[in-house]
């Protein structure tokens, strides 16, 4: 279990910045609070020019297990054109499941599938995390890494 302690959720006003990886990971663990999730979600921040968050959160619920190309290049066109109004911003995603804290598969096929659409629409993308039942947890290079069977 995740045992480390879940940071306050204050007014996006009071929110710290943003600089670190640590700092990214201390933002998510308290936005998501007690963990647990009921389906695949994706969580999406927006970080400003000056790393600190803005009170762009969005939710997308009930993802499929497999993530769809043209459906992640959607995805990016809308924030490209959400982060258009606000030169300098970047975005953090995390994507949040029921189940255990390891990687899966599918876990790996959204995270690299979620780089690769953030490249190819030049959408500054932070570093992505897998919140679980257990924990919530950056994705390493290794992660992202195909297996083979």
């Amino acid at each position: 279990m995740d045992e480390e302690r879940i940071p306050p959720l204050l007014p996006v006003e009071e929110m710290p910045p943003i600089r670190t990886q640590e700092e990214l990971h201390r933002h998510w663990r308290a936005l998501m609070g007690p963990l647990g999730f009921a389906h695949r979600q994706l969580w999406l921040a927006v970080i400003d020019a000056d790393r600190r968050p803005t009170p762009v959160v969005l939710q997308i619920d009930e993802l499929p297990e497999q993530p769809e190309p043209a459906a992640l290049d959607s995805l990016m066109g809308l924030i490209e054109h959400l982060l258009d109004a606000e030169p300098g911003c970047s975005v953090a995603l995390l994507l949040a499941r029921p189940g255990p804290a390891f990687v899966t598969a599918a876990d790996r096929s959204w995270a690299t599938g979620l780089t690769r659409a953030a490249r190819r629409g030049r959408v500054p993308l932070e570093p992505l995390h897998l919140a679980t039942a257990e924990a919530v947890r950056v994705f390493a290079p290794d992660d992202l890494i195909e297996r083979s069977a």
